[in-house]
């Protein structure tokens, strides 16, 4: 049994951070938001973290009964993880800790670790919350981050997000992750960041959330502790 840290308090908040609230952890259940991994398809997307400390976290997920595993044998290369129902369940509150956390993104990924598989968790996150202006618009928008396909569609100013590209493309959008994401968190304009072909009034409709007023004071938000 895996030694799990805890809080020692009668407070559901305080039991929640017991099973996810250790580093890593949250970040290996954003990896299987994304699908069903391997081993070493969740140490690839988390680079830095150790086996032995993957192998911990795992364990404390599936003892949890957030994480479950296939019935390959121990070692196989054919060992897969999955979320639960429960596991699952954490999708909302990790869609509002990147709502939350996209303030500090203005400034670029500088030397962090870029990976555009991450911008499908993170666009359903940013946009599909949000209604669009203009709440007639229809249409399919494809978006190409660094290789990455996403199909963003729009219908009754509600705009559903999706890995792939599915249906026929209205507008297609290509851009680098670090300003795709700046786009869609409302701190970048994309006409001026992004290449866009086809419906260009769709594509602004599906991406953007731009505010001239939160641009001047990106500065001052990001300096904010």
């Amino acid at each position: 049994m895996a030694k799990r840290k805890s809080y020692h308090q009668f407070c559901a908040l305080a039991r929640g951070l017991d099973v996810v609230g250790d580093r890593w952890t949250l970040l290996v259940v954003r990896e299987l938001l994304l699908g069903a991994r391997s081993f070493r398809e969740l140490q690839d997307g988390l680079a830095g973290i150790s086996p032995n400390l993957l192998t911990d976290r795992l364990q404390v997920l599936q003892e949890a009964g957030l994480v479950a595993r296939n019935d390959a044998p121990a070692r196989s290369k054919a060992v897969v993880y999955t979320l639960t129902d429960v596991g699952a369940s954490l999708k909302d509150v990790v869609f509002e800790l990147i709502r939350w956390g996209a303030r500090w993104m203005a400034t670029g990924p500088g030397t962090d670790r870029v990976e555009a598989q991450w911008s499908v968790l993170a666009l359903r996150a940013l946009l599909e919350t949000r209604i669009s202006g203009d709440n007639s618009r229809r249409g399919v928008v494809h978006v190409d981050v660094e290789g990455t396909p996403v199909t963003i569609e729009l219908r009754d100013g509600r705009r559903a997000v999706r890995p792939g590209h599915s249906g026929i493309a209205d507008a297609t959008v290509t851009g680098r992750m670090p300003d795709l994401l700046a786009v869609a968190s409302g701190i970048r304009d994309l006409n001026a960041y992004l290449q866009v072909q086809g419906d260009r009034d769709l594509a602004v409709a599906a991406l953007s959330t731009y505010d001239h007023a939160l641009e001047e004071s990106t500065d001052e938000v990001i300096a904010t502790p």
